[in-house]
């Protein structure tokens, strides 16, 4: 199976968005992750999405475009979500691929394949 559940209850999305806030120090990007994450999981609700896959991000950067917000703001939205990531594979809810496995995403200097993730509410 190559679904996984990351967060199946909201306790469990919250969880996982403070291991994202707490590896930050700067208060202003604290802050501006915490509206960013916040914003992500709004949009992602709002209709049914395979999980949180390289396609779903793609899909968000290009409402963000679509928005015609300016290039420092989906940057640091953008770089939330990369975080988001980040921290998902630190806590073995993405796995590290094996060398030479396609499907990859950059973030924070790691590889982490992009498995389906689910954000869904139960």
């Amino acid at each position: 199976m190559n679904d996984l559940v990351l967060a199946a209850k909201a306790a469990d999305w919250y969880k996982l968005k403070a291991l994202v806030l707490d590896s930050v120090s700067s208060p202003i990007t604290r802050r501006v992750y915490n509206m960013a994450l916040d914003e992500f999981m709004a949009w992602f609700r709002l209709e049914p999405r395979p999980g949180f896959s390289k396609a779903t991000v793609s899909s968000w950067r290009a409402s963000l475009e679509a928005r015609k917000l300016g290039s420092s703001s989906i940057i640091i939205r953008m770089s939330a979500i990369r975080k988001l990531a980040g921290e998902a594979v630190d806590n073995g809810l993405l796995s590290r691929p094996r060398h030479g496995q396609s499907g990859r995403a950059r973030t924070s200097g790691r590889s982490a394949q992009w498995r389906q993730l689910s954000f869904e509410q139960r």
